[in-house]
């Protein structure tokens, strides 16, 4: 089964990061689909404000982290 990225918010929150363009991580996630990823929220706080954004389900959560850019995929402990 393939990914469905389409949402454009993906790609201008992923651009925005990789770019150091005003955010600096963003969190994506399935939702209620099982194939169509859609993005949840992007900021520029850091990973503080980041945990604040993840819910508590699967979600992949990208972020330039000291001079790195790191991907983060979380699975909360009820899955």
């Amino acid at each position: 089964m393939a990914c469905n990225l389409s949402d454009s918010q993906i790609a201008e929150a992923y651009s925005q990061v990789l770019s150091n363009d005003g955010i600096d991580w963003m969190v994506i996630g399935y939702g209620s689909t099982r194939d169509r990823l859609s993005l949840y929220a992007s900021g520029d706080g850091g990973v503080t404000e980041m945990a604040l954004h993840v819910p508590d389900e699967v979600v992949f959560c990208f972020i330039s982290f000291e001079g790195s850019r790191v991907l983060v995929t979380h699975v909360a402990e009820k899955i």
